[in-house]
């Protein structure tokens, strides 16, 4: 209740409380208490319904009298309440209330009350009790059986009686003043905060079920909680009245179970799966159902279902007499404990150490005893009140399969007779006395579609099993009688009242017969429910399809069989262009352009057919432009005839997201693809590396001793293996840089010159079937790009267009200008456009296939057979041309060749370009200079650590060769070798160069530090600055770079860290 409530002082102190007895909608009955309370004598108080004590609506808004109904019905079920409520008295004056509300015990109901147990409901008068002290209250809340707190809006406890500290575990001093989470389950609690905090906002009583583990069981309370209101309104607090509900929650659970394996068992096995569910939802060892045969002492019980110890067991016939199933024949009966020893004779219940035992009796719909229905436990049974329930609710089930089964042995027993064909039939068969009407016979289908026994229903008249709601009344069903009797044969709908109550409605065929020689009234009757109520959901259906039409922001349109629009929405209008009236009665010319009206009309015959058409069409507006739909047609019944309806979207959005989406999409997956390479080249560089390094190392060498022996042929080859080996050490730092995602060296350069000197490399590789042609504009702007990396794209296509045309052919290689290009890139799907240098190769091979052309740059894809391609070569391509900021183009047709052209931005002619530099001849490269000192040189790889050796030996050097980093940092540190420099590779194991300069730099600050690396990007600025590093080298290491280095640190210690 919202309203203001007092202090609860002592509100439960009085023994002379006002008590009222409540039966249906009346009171049956108060005390002298009550009727000062309510202002009136008993006489008059029971004389008037009980809505005259109930304003309209409660406080919180609630409808009084229906709510009030529901809390008296909970009570009759067992459920003890406490709850604030407000009545009127007879002065029309209010009364707030708190209730306490019980069924009330059979001894003091009074004489001749109906069967349904009243309710006994005791009323606090909140205004009464006012000043009471506190303590008195305690004291009478001590005494309840529910638990009972008060806590302030912070959520400490103010008060709890005896009930609470029971349920907590703890003393009341343990309790008072602290909050939930400090005496409760932390599930519990936070609950329970949830819940305080919703009746402090809402001011107002409200009901919880409050759940939490107690003592290591899942317990569950029915809390009231409402709040303490000071005079302002302003809630200061909140008391609570809780009740453990758990064990009912347990019967509801248990007994919910019951009826729903009982609803959904059938068949032929249904005696069975009613053991197996019995079984499992009683948690006991067997369940037995079975059939009582014989008369007298000699009465045998023969089993027709049992389930035992999880599986389905034989069935058997035992003595009735010797066990305790004969216990049960006129009620349930529940021995707990001991069964074997209260019937020693029973030859199955010992030997199975049988415990405790259940029975209920099975009854015919006509009471007759049919047979017993048991639960056996090898444990003491516990919730005797939950068993008889369940087995009760399954005893139903199983006594109407015992019946259903007999009456189908009779029916085969029986089959020339008018009795059998009387009793099968399918329609509810009554017959009538002539004269009174009074129903005489019945066949089963009658009894079980009206509820009644046969004995029953003889004697009742036809109003009585009227619904009495006209024009089905009893005067009605006289007249009906009455022309029967004048020979008419009458058929009629009729609305009936079963035995429980139930209206159903049925089909009714009323004619005069003759049985035995009397005259009848024959009535055949069909119940019609289900149609009836197909009717009414086919009405409501069209109700709720007409809502759904107009309300759709899809276009819809209806046609009939004749293909004629019969509605159309007004999204469908809308998105047409056309006014509603103008589309309703032609065909779909109006909506749909010429070349699809065939499809159209397809479309609805097909779904006429039954058959759902869904699919992609064009459609046309009112001024004649087209637009795409997707189109869904649906055969449905329209006014009892069938229809086609059309549901109609309109694409023209979609279409154009998608194709976006497509080309995004596109984009998307050639990145992904040409990503791929960057992880596969790094993992084979470093290793390649270091050989490459050996045999540039020993070349060298060679050149140096060549230099002596003065041989000038050997000079030339040395100078060539030299270059060549030059060429694959750039080759693989543009692996290594490629791997590691990063761009090469790009450089100012004349593209014209730079594919005139690839070119002529290539031809000498070609082989005389293929033609180079060559046509190169000398004035072109320069591009920025690795030179290296330029002749990977040359050398790639180049070989690609070889391929192509199988070694015969002619290949044209063309540089020039390309001014306001727009087009798409071929490998990246992006949007080209501007002014571009272009490269182009062109081939006059097959052609490339449409298919093919979309993965001609995923990498490892090839079409050449396998061994003979790597599917690299156009992947490497594309991450070149990429990283300097080009495209790729490629065209090509079936039987014309292929043009691949590169366009590369040109070079900004503000800034000032360079040609690529050109290397020293071999013979100034191998005039070094004499040097002199001891190097400490690191290499974990034993063929450079070699060579190097005997370059540094050869150029004066004293050299203390050490391939174990670790081993070096060991040596250095116990003072073991004297240097002057240290030489060390950064790539090894346990400890890199960086690491080594680091701790040796530590040790000996004035020796100059020397490193060389496959990969310098990977050395930073400030590693080099830490590590006292003097320059770095690229690996494999240029000789003329190391002698200048040596030369240049080889006894000073001044030189800034250095990038050589």
């Amino acid at each position: 209740m919202a309203r203001s409530l007092p202090c609860f002082d002592d509100l439960l102190v009085s023994d002379a409380l006002p008590a009222l007895v409540i039966g249906d909608d009346a009171l049956e009955g108060c005390n002298t208490a009550a009727q000062e309370l309510f202002g009136a004598d008993t006489g008059h108080l029971c004389r008037l319904p009980l809505a005259t004590f109930l304003p309209a609506v409660q406080p919180d808004g609630g409808e009084s009298l229906r709510a009030w109904r529901e809390r008296v019905e909970a009570a009759r079920g067992g459920l003890t309440q406490w709850f604030l409520w407000q009545f009127v008295r007879n002065d029309g004056g209010l009364i707030d209330a708190l209730v306490h509300l019980e069924v009330e015990p059979p001894k003091d109901r009074p004489a001749g009350r109906a069967l349904r147990s009243p309710v006994r409901a005791r009323l606090r008068d909140l205004t009464r009790f006012r000043g009471i002290e506190w303590s008195r209250m305690q004291q009478a809340l001590a005494g309840t059986a529910a638990i009972v707190f008060a806590k302030d809006s912070e959520g400490r406890y103010l008060f709890a009686n005896r009930q609470f500290a029971e349920m907590t575990g703890r003393p009341l001093e343990e309790v008072l003043g602290r909050r939930d989470v400090e005496v409760l389950p932390a599930e519990l609690a936070e609950e329970c905060r949830r819940n305080d905090s919703l009746v402090l906002a809402e001011r107002r009583p409200l009901d919880f079920e409050e759940h939490g583990a107690i003592d290591g069981e899942r317990r569950i309370y029915l809390t009231l909680k409402f709040p303490l209101l000071r005079a302002d309104g302003s809630a200061y607090g909140v008391w609570g009245i809780a009740t453990d509900i758990t064990a009912r929650k347990r019967t509801e659970e248990a007994l919910h179970h019951a009826a729903l394996a009982v609803s959904q068992a059938d068949g032929e096995g249904l005696v069975q799966a009613l053991t197996r569910y019995l079984a499992t939802i009683l948690n006991v060892d067997i369940a037995l159902i079975g059939v009582i045969e014989g008369e007298g002492d000699g009465r045998m019980v023969r089993t027709i279902g049992r389930f035992g110890d999880g599986v389905y067991l034989e069935n058997f016939s035992y003595p009735l007499n010797t066990t305790p199933c004969q216990t049960v024949l006129e009620g349930f009966r529940c021995y707990r404990s001991g069964v074997s020893e209260a019937f020693p004779d029973s030859r199955g219940l010992r030997p199975q150490g049988i415990e405790g035992y259940a029975g209920y009796p099975l009854r015919g719909s006509d009471g007759q005893l049919l047979g017993v229905i048991a639960v056996l436990s090898r444990t003491p049974l516990e919730d005797e009140a939950l068993i008889e329930s369940v087995l009760k609710i399954f005893a139903g089930r199983a006594a109407g399969e015992i019946e259903r089964r007999r009456a189908e042995d009779a029916l085969r027993t029986s089959e020339a007779s008018y009795r059998a064909m009387f009793d099968a039939s399918e329609d509810a068969i009554l017959v009538h006395d002539w004269d009174t009407g009074a129903i005489v016979d019945v066949n089963p289908k009658a009894c079980r579609a009206y509820g009644y026994t046969a004995e029953e229903m003889r004697g009742l008249l036809p109003a009585q099993l009227s619904s009495g709601e006209y024009p089905f009344t009893k005067e009605t069903a006289d007249r009906l009688i009455e022309r029967a009797k004048d020979g008419v044969p009458t058929s009629l709908e009729w609305h009936r009242r079963n035995k429980d109550g139930s209206l159903h409605w049925d089909e009714v065929h009323i004619k005069p017969a003759e049985i035995a020689g009397k005259r009848r009234i024959l009535a055949f009757t069909r119940e019609i429910t289900a149609r009836k109520l197909a009717e009414q959901a086919l009405r409501e259906s069209e109700e709720q399809y007409r809502s759904i039409f107009n309300a759709s922001v899809d276009g819809m349109v209806l046609f009939n069989s004749a293909g004629q629009v019969v509605d159309v929405n007004e999204a469908f209008a809308r998105m047409h262009g056309f006014e509603m009236e103008a589309l309703i009665g032609g065909d779909c010319e109006r909506f749909v352009p010429e070349e699809r009206r065939a499809d159209c009309k397809r479309m609805v015959r097909a779904a006429l057919a039954g058959n759902p058409v869904r699919g992609e069409s064009v459609a046309c507006r009112f001024g004649g432009s087209t637009f795409v739909v997707e189109v869904h047609a649906v055969p449905m019944q329209y006014r009892n005839e069938p229809h086609v309806l059309a549901i109609v979207r309109d694409l023209t959005e979609r279409k154009r997201e998608d194709a976006r989406r497509a080309q995004l999409e596109a984009q998307l997956r050639q990145a992904q693809k040409m990503e791929a390479i960057g992880h596969l080249t790094g993992g084979i560089a470093h290793d390649f590396n270091n050989l490459l390094a050996s045999i540039m190392g020993y070349v060298v060498l060679a050149a140096e001793r060549q230099a002596t022996l003065g041989d000038a042929r050997l000079g030339r080859y040395l100078e060539q293996a030299q270059v060549s080996c030059e060429r694959a050490r750039d080759l693989i730092r543009q692996m290594l840089t490629f791997s590691r995602g990063q761009r090469g060296e790009p450089r100012p350069l004349a593209l014209g010159a730079a594919v005139r000197d690839a070119t002529k490399l290539l031809r000498a590789s070609f082989p005389s079937t293929v033609e180079m042609q060559a046509d190169l504009d000398a004035e072109l702007p320069a591009v920025l790009i690795d030179p290296v990396q330029l002749e990977q794209v040359l050398l790639n296509l180049c070989i690609n267009a070889r391929d192509a045309m199988q070694a015969n052919g002619t290949v044209r290689v063309a540089a020039g200008w390309r001014h306001g290009y727009r087009g798409v890139c071929t490998s990246c799907r992006q949007s080209v456009e501007g002014d571009f240098v272009e490269l182009a190769v062109t081939d006059t091979g097959p052609g490339i296939p449409a298919p093919v052309l979309d993965r001609i740059f995923e990498p490892f894809f090839s079409t050449k057979e396998v061994g003979k391609g790597s599917g690299m070569g156009l992947a490497t391509v594309h991450g070149i041309v990429h990283d300097h900021r080009g495209h790729v183009v490629v065209e090509s047709a079936d039987g014309a060749g292929a043009t691949f052209r590169v366009l590369l931005p040109p070079l900004d002619p503000a800034i000032e370009g360079s040609r690529v530099g050109t290397r020293a001849p071999a013979a100034a490269r191998n005039a070094f200079e004499p040097l002199r000192g001891r190097v400490l040189l690191v290499d974990d790889e034993a063929s450079v650590l070699g060579f190097m050796s005997e370059l540094l030996e050869n150029w004066g050097l004293e050299v203390v060769a050490v391939g174990d980093p670790v081993e070096a940092h060991r040596r250095v540190a116990n003072g073991d070798i004297a240097f002057d420099l240290v030489l060390a590779d950064q790539t090894m194991p346990r400890l890199t160069g960086t690491e080594l300069a680091r701790s040796v730099a530590t040790l000996r600050p004035e020796v100059p530090i020397l490193l060389y690396t496959g990969y310098r990007d990977g050395v930073s600025q400030a590693e080099l600055s830490a590590g006292g590093i003097r320059a770095v080298l690229d690996k494999p290491v240029d000789p003329v770079a190391l002698h200048a280095q040596l030369q240049r640190h080889l006894g000073r210690s001044d030189v800034s860290p250095t990038l050589a």
